[in-house]
């Protein structure tokens, strides 16, 4: 009925994720081929483009822009006219607020739109003669979040396909981690700064003390300002004058460090059986458990996403960037010079003829029943 029929066009991914016959989904084995082989050609075009990048960023990154930077520009400036196209293409009559919401519900589209903005602030920094040295951080920064955003190239892997979504789960659990972390982390810190440095001003040292060093202390750096024995004078200033050093523990008046050591040292072991034992060991615990459940679901997960990632090449045009700017020039044409109306394709379904509707209605039945029966024997 209408109920099922709207089961089956809002999720198309599922029915793709189920299907034993991939061929009657994706229409023809020829479509599946074809954009594997588009996502492999632009994935060449795309892998190489963070070298010369980088040599532009490390080597050749002058007053005035070079012809090589120029020519990045240009390249990137495609990537930028294929976003916005991806944000007004609306095939499906979904409206422009719902298909804003929809691609900014994309975790690669969010990449897309922070290495963009990143990439224009940078720019227009770098041009500037006071704002050049900071224009360059924020490009190299741009390239870091350009360089991630080219992981989703590898979701048509059937290997590293969920690998990606591994980490991107596990991403999400470390997120939530970090907030029990960061309490120890304070704790520690700010009670050993307080206990150790008398009255230190400088707002760089004591962040570098508070919260910097203990995180620090958690991958095995130990610190050398609570022990007289590991404590050096000549590393630290007396009177916290030297920008470039630590200010010194409270020193008695023949200059001997005035250091609690009982109680800094009960404090730091404290600290490490729970930051470095308990805590990053529950972390280990729930990577394992997100591990193992995506790793349960590995070819679902993967049918999942290369439906995804060929509906989205799909609509895309044939031509990888930057020759890319040569399709948007015959849309722009198209669209708005000849008024021609875009082109429909039938490879992807919305609606089924009534016949075709019965038949997949039975199998989602038969595949219902199948995962039921499968569930009851694993119990």
């Amino acid at each position: 009925g209408n109920s099922d029929r709207k089961h089956i066009q809002d999720k198309p991914c599922q029915l793709a994720a189920e299907s034993e016959a991939p061929g009657q989904l994706f229409q023809t084995g020829e479509l599946l081929r074809f954009h594997t082989g588009q996502v492999l050609l632009e994935d060449c075009f795309l892998r190489r483009l963070p070298l010369p990048v980088s040599l532009v960023l490390m080597i050749d990154f002058q007053r005035t822009p070079s012809p090589g930077e120029l020519l990045l520009y240009i390249w990137l400036f495609t990537l930028v006219c294929e976003e916005v196209r991806q944000l007004f293409h609306d095939p499906d009559g979904f409206g422009f607020r719902k298909k804003s919401r929809m691609y900014i519900d994309d975790l690669w589209n969010i990449l897309d739109v922070l290495s963009i903005i990143l990439f224009c602030l940078g720019v227009a920094f770098r041009l500037t003669s006071k704002l050049f040295h900071e224009g360059k951080i924020i490009l190299c920064i741009d390239f870091m979040v350009f360089c991630l955003r080219l992981m989703a190239i590898f979701t048509i892997s059937r290997t590293l396909g969920p690998k990606i979504i591994i980490v991107k789960k596990m991403m999400m659990d470390m997120f939530f981690f970090m907030f029990l972390l960061s309490i120890w982390v304070v704790a520690y810190g700010v009670a050993k700064q307080g206990i150790l440095i008398d009255n230190d001003s400088r707002l760089e040292w004591i962040v570098r003390g508070a919260i910097y060093e203990p995180y620090l202390i958690i991958f095995g750096n130990f610190p050398q300002n609570i022990d007289n024995a590991e404590l050096d004078l000549n590393l630290c200033s007396v009177n916290g004058t030297d920008p470039l050093k630590p200010k010194c523990p409270l020193l008695k008046d023949n200059q001997i460090p005035v250091l609690s050591e009982w109680l800094t040292i009960i404090m730091l072991c404290v600290y490490l059986l729970f930051a470095n034992i308990l805590l990053l060991n529950l972390l280990i615990a729930i990577f394992n458990f997100t591990f193992q459940e995506v790793q349960d679901n590995t070819d679902r997960i993967w049918k999942f996403q290369r439906y995804e990632l060929i509906k989205e090449y799909h609509s895309h045009p044939a031509a990888p960037p930057p020759f890319i700017i040569l399709s948007h020039v015959w849309l722009f044409i198209r669209t708005m010079v000849l008024r021609r109306p875009p082109i429909k394709y039938k490879e992807f379904k919305n609606e089924l003829p009534q016949m075709e509707e019965e038949e997949l209605l039975s199998w989602e039945a038969l595949m219902k029943d199948r995962y039921l029966l499968s569930a009851q024997q694993k119990q």
